[in-house]
């Protein structure tokens, strides 16, 4: 049983992470040195501002420092199924206010551009990235020691 149990949760695993390089798009656009480029998407590094547009693919975790009426479907991370608007303008946090999952001014890797256009500097990249780090979850490469689960016998020795 514990053998197909890891077998099956191996093959949602790599399912996850094939998902996961499916959602992005071959290149997106940047500006480096004040020239906008296009870029293969593998090739964006932290620091690097990506234009975005209607129907792109966010190529990372990105912090937005330009909005005109951009929204994008966030589905992918969060499962909220409408779209989301976003902007470049700070919020302050209000006392007592819980932080958001997905904050206003950032728009992260894997969620399509709906409407609208802007601009943001690359934040994560890669496994880096919140969709990334689900992955890395799903995958079980947790780098944080597992904790066990008392509540069933510990057949771990078996």
């Amino acid at each position: 049983i514990n053998a197909g149990i890891a077998a099956w949760t191996e093959h949602k695993a790599g399912d996850a992470l094939e998902a996961l390089s499916k959602m992005t798009q071959a290149s997106i656009y940047v500006v480096r040195d004040g020239k906008e480029l296009k870029v293969e998407v593998p090739t964006i590094v932290r620091g690097d501002l990506v234009v975005l547009g209607t129907g792109d693919v966010v190529p990372a975790d990105l912090r937005l420092v330009e909005s005109e009426d951009i929204k994008v479907s966030e589905m992918a991370l969060t499962g909220e199924p409408d779209d989301v608007a976003k902007t470049w303008k700070m919020k302050p946090k209000k006392e007592g206010e819980p932080e958001k999952l997905t904050p206003e001014n950032c728009a992260f890797s894997g969620c399509s551009v709906t409407n609208g256009k802007g601009k943001g500097i690359v934040v994560s990249t890669g496994m880096g990235t919140r969709i990334g780090r689900i992955a890395q979850l799903i995958a079980g490469d947790d780098a944080k020691p597992k904790t066990k689960c008392f509540c069933l016998p510990d057949t771990s020795g078996n």
